[in-house]
């Protein structure tokens, strides 16, 4: 599930969310010629952008990797992991 978070936090993440956009969009019925299309995914692409960066610098300042960070993520959204000795 970390490898899941830390590819869709990534710039490549974000390309891939954007076309899956475009693509949903279109198969809802938007055309592809019109600019309010274009101007929709320009906005998600921006808002992203600015998300990964900040994501980036936080990640730098407290000396993580990307790992490390999407597991920091992880704990912080379902609590730390459940030992094997617990889980029986």
């Amino acid at each position: 599930m970390t490898h899941l978070l830390v590819w869709s936090l990534s710039p490549v993440g974000t390309v891939l969310n954007a076309g899956l956009l475009y693509v949903v969009l279109v198969a809802a019925g938007a055309r592809w010629d019109r600019p309010l299309l274009w101007l929709i995914v320009a906005i998600f692409v921006a808002a992203c952008a600015y998300f990964d960066v900040r994501a980036y610098v936080a990640r730098k300042r407290a000396g993580l990797t990307a790992y490390e960070a999407g597991e920091a993520v992880m704990e912080r959204m379902w609590g730390p992991a459940a030992s094997k000795e617990e889980e029986r």
